[in-house]
Protein backbone atom coordinates (compact mmCIF):
# COMPACT_ATOMS: atom_id res chain seq x y z
CA UNK A 1 0.00 0.00 0.00
CA UNK A 2 1.56 3.27 -0.80
CA UNK A 3 -0.88 5.53 1.24
CA UNK A 4 -0.30 3.98 4.83
CA UNK A 5 -4.08 4.89 6.28
CA UNK A 6 -5.30 2.87 2.99
CA UNK A 7 -7.72 0.03 3.68
CA UNK A 8 -6.82 -3.44 2.66
CA UNK A 9 -9.23 -4.73 0.75
CA UNK A 10 -10.04 -8.32 2.22
CA UNK A 11 -7.70 -8.15 5.12
CA UNK A 12 -8.95 -9.79 8.00
CA UNK A 13 -8.06 -10.35 11.95
CA UNK A 14 -8.59 -12.60 14.62
CA UNK A 15 -9.02 -11.88 18.44
CA UNK A 16 -9.73 -14.39 21.28
CA UNK A 17 -9.88 -13.30 24.81
CA UNK A 18 -8.68 -16.33 26.29
CA UNK A 19 -8.27 -17.82 29.72
CA UNK A 20 -6.34 -21.36 30.77
CA UNK A 21 -7.62 -23.38 33.25
CA UNK A 22 -6.08 -23.52 36.64
CA UNK A 23 -2.79 -24.80 36.15
CA UNK A 24 -2.94 -24.80 32.53
CA UNK A 25 -1.55 -21.49 31.91
CA UNK A 26 2.22 -22.24 31.39
CA UNK A 27 1.49 -25.14 29.28
CA UNK A 28 -1.23 -23.38 26.75
CA UNK A 29 1.46 -20.39 26.39
CA UNK A 30 4.03 -23.38 25.52
CA UNK A 31 1.63 -24.99 23.28
CA UNK A 32 0.81 -21.39 21.51
CA UNK A 33 4.30 -20.82 21.00
CA UNK A 34 5.29 -23.63 19.37
CA UNK A 35 2.52 -23.52 17.28
CA UNK A 36 3.44 -20.32 16.09
CA UNK A 37 6.91 -21.37 15.65
CA UNK A 38 6.37 -24.54 13.73
CA UNK A 39 2.88 -24.52 12.33
CA UNK A 40 2.29 -20.95 11.57
CA UNK A 41 4.90 -20.73 9.15
CA UNK A 42 3.01 -22.89 6.99
CA UNK A 43 -0.67 -21.39 6.88
CA UNK A 44 -1.28 -20.03 3.49
CA UNK A 45 -2.69 -16.77 3.93
CA UNK A 46 -1.42 -16.04 7.82
CA UNK A 47 0.39 -12.79 7.78
CA UNK A 48 1.02 -12.79 11.22
CA UNK A 49 0.04 -13.24 15.00
CA UNK A 50 0.60 -12.43 18.23
CA UNK A 51 0.00 -13.20 21.90
CA UNK A 52 -0.50 -11.28 24.72
CA UNK A 53 -0.78 -11.59 28.03
CA UNK A 54 -3.36 -9.47 30.05
CA UNK A 55 -2.33 -7.53 33.23
CA UNK A 56 -4.46 -9.69 35.43
CA UNK A 57 -2.03 -13.04 34.57
CA UNK A 58 -5.00 -14.81 34.25
CA UNK A 59 -6.25 -13.90 30.34
CA UNK A 60 -4.31 -13.99 27.04
CA UNK A 61 -5.59 -12.54 23.85
CA UNK A 62 -4.20 -14.22 20.43
CA UNK A 63 -4.54 -12.10 17.45
CA UNK A 64 -3.90 -13.79 14.16
CA UNK A 65 -3.69 -11.76 10.23
CA UNK A 66 -5.20 -13.11 7.64
CA UNK A 67 -4.65 -12.12 3.88
CA UNK A 68 -8.46 -12.91 3.20
CA UNK A 69 -11.14 -14.27 4.88
CA UNK A 70 -11.40 -16.88 2.43
CA UNK A 71 -7.54 -17.88 3.72
CA UNK A 72 -9.02 -17.34 7.10
CA UNK A 73 -11.92 -20.30 6.39
CA UNK A 74 -9.64 -22.75 4.81
CA UNK A 75 -7.68 -22.73 8.10
CA UNK A 76 -10.33 -22.99 9.94
CA UNK A 77 -11.64 -25.76 8.54
CA UNK A 78 -8.47 -27.72 7.95
CA UNK A 79 -7.65 -31.31 9.38
CA UNK A 80 -4.51 -28.98 11.05
CA UNK A 81 -6.48 -27.09 12.72
CA UNK A 82 -9.27 -29.56 14.05
CA UNK A 83 -5.91 -31.34 15.43
CA UNK A 84 -4.85 -28.03 17.22
CA UNK A 85 -8.28 -27.13 18.66
CA UNK A 86 -8.50 -30.58 19.97
CA UNK A 87 -5.61 -29.78 22.52
CA UNK A 88 -6.24 -26.37 22.95
CA UNK A 89 -9.83 -26.69 24.17
CA UNK A 90 -9.46 -28.85 27.40
CA UNK A 91 -6.52 -26.19 28.89
CA UNK A 92 -9.07 -23.23 28.47
CA UNK A 93 -12.30 -21.99 29.03
CA UNK A 94 -14.69 -21.73 26.24
CA UNK A 95 -13.78 -18.59 24.01
CA UNK A 96 -15.64 -16.47 21.77
CA UNK A 97 -13.55 -15.32 19.27
CA UNK A 98 -14.37 -12.36 16.81
CA UNK A 99 -13.58 -11.57 13.17
CA UNK A 100 -12.57 -8.15 12.45
CA UNK A 101 -11.53 -5.92 9.00
CA UNK A 102 -9.82 -3.20 9.33
CA UNK A 103 -11.44 -0.13 8.57
CA UNK A 104 -8.12 2.43 9.51
CA UNK A 105 -4.45 1.56 9.71
CA UNK A 106 -2.14 3.79 11.17
CA UNK A 107 1.52 3.32 12.02
CA UNK A 108 2.99 -0.64 11.37
CA UNK A 109 0.85 -2.16 13.77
Amino acid sequence: MSDPHQTPTDEIITISQVTPKPGQYDAFVTLQTAFQTHVAPEIDGLLGGRLFRGDDGKTLVIMSRFRSRADLNNWTSSPRFAEHMLHVRPMIEPANPGRFTVLYQSGNV
